[in-house]
């Protein structure tokens, strides 16, 4: 949260992974490969369905907003705006060659 409000956010809106058939097959994959000692536990996190139950997002959403107040940042509200700053083209530089961006 220090990097964040550092950073320059006012607002942190924290969402539980959902998964979607397609997603949550390859997911779990990469899961089992990666960290299989957590498979069980998003098994059942995910037993129901695409979403994780009501009471662990709130518990997710605690766990963020509580250390975030500490640190100036409050959760953003429905409705409002958002300020993103638009840096001037002189800062932007333009690349010369296309950037492959990767996802993990």
């Amino acid at each position: 949260m220090r990097a964040i409000a550092a950073a320059g956010a006012t607002s942190v809106t924290p969402l539980v992974l959902h998964m979607r058939p397609g997603a949550r097959e390859w997911f779990m994959s990469w899961l089992g490969a990666h960290h299989p000692h957590l498979v069980r536990r998003y098994e059942r996190l995910y037993a129901e369905g695409a979403y994780a139950p009501k009471w662990y997002q709130r518990r997710v959403t605690r766990q963020v907003h509580e250390p975030a107040e500490e640190y100036g940042i409050g959760p953003n509200r429905t409705g409002t705006a958002r300020r993103i700053p638009v840096p001037a083209a002189e800062e932007e530089p333009v690349p010369t060659e296309p950037t492959q961006l990767t996802l993990l």
